[in-house]
Formats: structure tokens, sequence, C-alpha cells
């Protein structure tokens, strides 16, 4: 094996030898180029991530400070709402609240006496 590689190299010419030398840096230059280009594009990608992964973040950042405003503001008006409701005086309903309020007892199974006048829709 070792005579093999030995004759094979005292076969070639010294322009063989420089011939594969120069096609050999062309290769290490080939792949350390191609290696660099893959660096560059893996490098460009992962600003582009960190760039949209920011957007993102502000974004449900955003999203969560509207959130917590909206149930801020639900939360006033239902309150709001309430104190109104209880601020009314306790009055005779009308015609048309007692038949819904009927209608929903008979729904229940419920049928008081009170309820016996009042049939039609709500």
């Amino acid at each position: 094996m070792i005579a093999l590689a030995l004759r094979i190299g005292r076969a070639l010419t010294p322009t063989a030898w420089i011939t594969i030398a120069a096609l050999t840096a062309f290769l290490i230059f080939g792949g350390y180029c191609a290696h660099r280009g893959a660096e560059g594009v893996r490098d460009r990608q992962a600003v582009k991530v960190a760039k949209d992964e920011r957007k993102a973040s502000s974004g449900r950042e955003a999203a969560a400070n509207q959130d917590l405003t909206d149930t801020t503001t639900i939360t006033n008006r239902k309150l709001e709402r309430d104190h109104a409701a209880q601020a009314l005086p306790d009055g005779v309903p009308d015609d048309r609240e007692l038949r819904r309020r009927c209608r929903q007892l008979r729904d229940d199974g419920r049928s008081p006496p009170a309820c016996r006048g009042l049939e039609g829709p709500a």
C-alpha cells in the first residue's frame, strides 16, 4: 500500500503536482466561502427572527394592556349599573315585565295564582 503511494508520487510530474495543489487550494477556498456564506444567511435569519419576536411581544403587551383597560371599564360600568339599579325605587312592574316573569316561572314548572290571567308573549 505504501509502496503503491510512493510509486504514484514518483510517476506524477511536477506540473501535475502543481495542478493538484491548485485544485486542492480552490476546493478549500470554495468550502471556506460556502461556509461563510451559510453563516451569513444564518445570522441574517437570526436578526430577522429577533426583530419579529420583538414586534410580536410588543403586540402581545399592547393587547394585554387593552384587555386590562377593557376589563376595568366593563367592571366600572357594571358597578355603576348595579348602583343605579339599586337606587331605583321598588315599584309595581309593568304588564310586559309581569308577563315575562310569569313565563319564566311557567318554564320552570311553577305557576303561581297571580300569573293565571297573564298569558301571551313578553
